[in-house]
């Protein structure tokens, strides 16, 4: 990453950006529902920080750092059997990404908006954790689907950090030469089910209890507000669909030189009186 941000500074326009928004995950305890507003969804603040450089007249690569909370509860959900099932979690995520931008209009057009697409590749952090009778527990060194127990076909111990796919849409506007507004939504499809620590079936109560924290692993693997643990063959969650998280998010953007520099590009200023045209002279200077 180091060295692609290198080899492009020395010609394009370096940036800095802040943003904010909201985070949410799509998992086993929100019904996985494709509604972007439902009463099942939690929506925690997030910032992310980093860099971007433009590349060419429409095409721009950003390197960010994003920190954000994600949560679900099935006290939120629609289904009775979800309800019944009574799991939560909170988790924080913390995000390292390299991500493309493709906008609609090259930046030579004067334009003050812009719509764009892009994908990346990031590696995330995250720890689930769930709250019993007051006290903080880590779900994942708990083993609450069995990774514990040495027979019988149970999950593996999932890893905490893990790479995710970053995919989204928004739109730039151009405040001036140098600053710049967007808007964006961005969906990170991950490699892993246990993002909310909610896969696959319930162990067999009797082989959980000899793990090394057996009666803790107990309590959190099986919540059910009726009280019975049920048999190994229910299902705990939909082993067959990855979690994901997605983001809504606002970011202002500072380009020091502007939004392109290169050979004799001035000071890049945007017509006065309301004119939507950036000033032609300095427009893409290297690219010509």
């Amino acid at each position: 990453m180091l060295l692609l941000f290198s080899a492009v500074s020395a010609q394009h326009s370096l940036g800095y950006f802040l943003g904010v928004g909201v985070v949410y995950y799509n998992g086993d305890l929100n019904e996985r529902s494709s509604k972007l507003i439902s009463s099942n969804k939690v929506f925690k603040p997030f910032l992310k920080v980093g860099l971007n450089y433009s590349l060419g007249k429409r095409t721009e690569a950003t390197l960010g750092f994003f920190y954000g909370n994600v949560g679900g509860a099935d006290s939120l959900a629609a289904e009775k059997d979800n309800r019944e099932r009574n799991l939560s979690f909170k988790s924080v995520i913390e995000d390292l990404s390299l991500q493309l931008e493709y906008h609609l209009f090259s930046f030579c057009n004067e334009k003050r908006l812009n719509p764009f697409i892009f994908a990346g590749a990031g590696v995330f952090h995250f720890n689930p954790t769930t709250v019993l009778n007051g006290v903080k527990y880590e779900l994942q060194p708990v083993g609450t689907e069995g990774q514990y127990i040495g027979s019988g076909d149970h999950p593996k111990l999932y890893k905490l950090t893990q790479v995710n796919i970053p995919v989204g849409i928004g739109i730039y506007f151009q405040l001036n030469t140098y600053w710049r507004l967007k808007i964006h939504y961005a969906n990170h499809f991950t490699f892993t089910d246990f993002l909310d620590d909610v896969s696959t079936a319930y162990p067999d109560s009797t082989l959980l209890s000899k793990t090394p924290q057996g009666n803790l692993a107990v309590q959190l693997s099986s919540r059910r507000l009726n009280g019975i643990y049920p048999p190994s063959t229910v299902e705990r969650g939909n082993r067959e669909l990855n979690d994901s998280f997605s983001e809504i998010g606002i970011t202002i953007i500072y380009n020091p030189k502007g939004l392109i520099s290169g050979r004799n590009s001035g000071s890049g200023n945007f017509k006065r009186k309301g004119s939507h045209k950036f000033n032609k002279k300095n427009l893409c200077p290297a690219y010509d």
